[in-house]
Parts: C-alpha cells; sequence; structure tokens
C-alpha cells in the first residue's frame, strides 16, 4: 500500500530574486536548495519543506520563516511513514554562507536532519546574522546548531535530543541567548559532550573574542557538565553575562547571578 500527495519538488534549484512559498502544497527538495546572495526566500505561515536524504538549503542571501504559533514552518525529511517521524539523520540541515545576512527564523520546527543550522560568520551588519525565536530544533544526529565565529540572537527556543551536542558554537562571536530550553536527556546516543558549549578557539589560526549574553534559559541532561564557557586563546577576550539560568553543571563559579545549579526542572 502507497500514498502521496501533490507537491513542488525542487532539485538542486538556485533562487536568485526574491521568491515566496506558501502552505498550499509542500515543497520536495532533492540535493539542494540555494538561495543566492542578494535573494530573500520567504516562508509563509504553514510552510512544509522535506528534504530528500543528503539535502541541504543554503543560504546565501536571506531566508525569511515567519511561521506563527498556530502555523509553524516544518523542515524535515520526506519520509513521512510513523517509523520515520522521529529518526536523526535523515537530511543535512540548514547552512548559512557568510554573504548571508538578516535572516529570521520565527515558530519553527527543524527535525531529523544532521546538522539543524550551520552559521559560519560573523553578521555583515549591526543586525543578527541570524535571529532565531520559537521555534523547536530536534532529533539531529550530530548538533542543534553549529557555529563558526558567528553572530545568533535566539529567544525561546527548544533544543533537544541531539547526539553530540545541542549548540556547539567555536572560534568566538556574538551569542545573544534568553530563555531557550536546552534538554539532552535522549537515550539512543552514547554522548559525551556538554549539551551547550561555547568556546573562543577553533585553531592555534582561528580564534575571536567571545561575547556572550545568557539569561534565563535552561541546560539540562544527563552529563555532570551540560553548560561549558571555554576560554583557551590567550590574546582573545571573553565578555559573558551568565544570569537567572537553571544550569547542570559542577561550576559552582556559576553559582551566583540568580543562576540555579543542579536543580531538576521538573519536565513533564
Amino acid at each position: 500500500v502507497a500514498y502521496g500527495q501533490n507537491a513542488n519538488f525542487i532539485m538542486n534549484n538556485s533562487i536568485a530574486q526574491n521568491t515566496t512559498w506558501d502552505s498550499k502544497l509542500p515543497y520536495i527538495i532533492y540535493q539542494s536548495v540555494s538561495i543566492e546572495e542578494g535573494a530573500n526566500l520567504t516562508l509563509a505561515p504553514g510552510t512544509r519543506l522535506f528534504f530528500h536524504s543528503n539535502a541541504t538549503m543554503n543560504v546565501k542571501g536571506t531566508l525569511t520563516a515567519n511561521g506563527t504559533k498556530k502555523d509553524s514552518i516544518v523542515f524535515t525529511s520526506d519520509r513521512l511513514e510513523k517509523i520515520y517521524s522521529e529518526v536523526p539523520g535523515q537530511w543535512n540541515g540548514i547552512h548559512f554562507y557568510p554573504s548571508s545576512e538578516n535572516s529570521k527564523i520565527n515558530y519553527a520546527i527543524i527535525k531529523n536532519g544532521v546538522a539543524g543550522i550551520t552559521v559560519d560568520s560573523l553578521s555583515k551588519n549591526v543586525k543578527p546574522k541570524l535571529l532565531l525565536t520559537n521555534t523547536m530544533i530536534k532529533n539531529m544526529e550530530v548538533v542543534g546548531f553549529l557555529g563558526y565565529q558567528t553572530d545568533l540572537t535566539a529567544f525561546n527556543n527548544l533544543f533537544s535530543n541531539c547526539g553530540q551536542y545541542l549548540m556547539y558554537g567555536v572560534g568566538g562571536g556574538k551569542y545573544n541567548l534568553k530563555q531557550n530550553t536546552f534538554v539532552a536527556l535522549n537515550v539512543n546516543y552514547p554522548r559525551k559532550t556538554a549539551a551547550v558549549y561555547l568556546s573562543d578557539f577553533i585553531s592555534n589560526t582561528q580564534f575571536q573574542n567571545l561575547s556572550l549574553e545568557f539569561i534565563n534559559n535552561i541546560v539540562w541532561g544527563n552529563l555532570v557538565d551540560e553548560f561549558v564557557v571555554d576560554k583557551k586563546a590567550p590574546t582573545s577576550l571573553l565578555n559573558a553575562t551568565i544570569k537567572n539560568n537553571l544550569l547542570k553543571t559542577s561550576q559552582t563559579s556559576l553559582a551566583n547571578n540568580g543562576n540555579i545549579l543542579n536543580i531538576d526542572p521538573l519536565f513533564v
């Protein structure tokens, strides 16, 4: 028994001018879809993007994914059978390139990939490289958010159930993270890495100042240390404001500024 539905089929497509995708039909993406520099892809509330195996969204221009609480935008795999509904590693993820700017993702569900969101550079202007709000990122084989010397503003998101890291940001950059929940209680991975890891360092030739505002978040998981901010480069600066969070950590130095350490958040 097989079933299907009408859809827009996208194969190795390049978007070179401002384009809007709506919720009338889902979009099935093979290989890749690339938003070119200077172009803006707008996703209307309720838009569904289904990615075939190893498919990627490359953002070299601007992605504006503006869902609503009622009509979230969905980024997931094209295997719609129930058995695959929560299986990670079925597609690659969303990659924001150095030329990208002013992207926004609001009220979205991003799941079942390898690396949910990858951002590899700082913002080209005073706005954040990516504004991520009210979004769920889950069931990623490796990492929920992967940042290299980048600029992320993230408010009120849920990161959960990823193979290694929920958030991995290295090489410094700017992170404004408020009211997010990072929960690493997955039992399907032999994970030994912190749920949230931020560092100024990639290599001896790749390091930069790290600016971090980490306020009113929850970081929880099965390990002793689920929140790590690491300074390795001797000449870089670490400017961190960490307050009013609930953290799973052995670092007693964080037990100030309103932070709560190692108290079970009693998730339901």
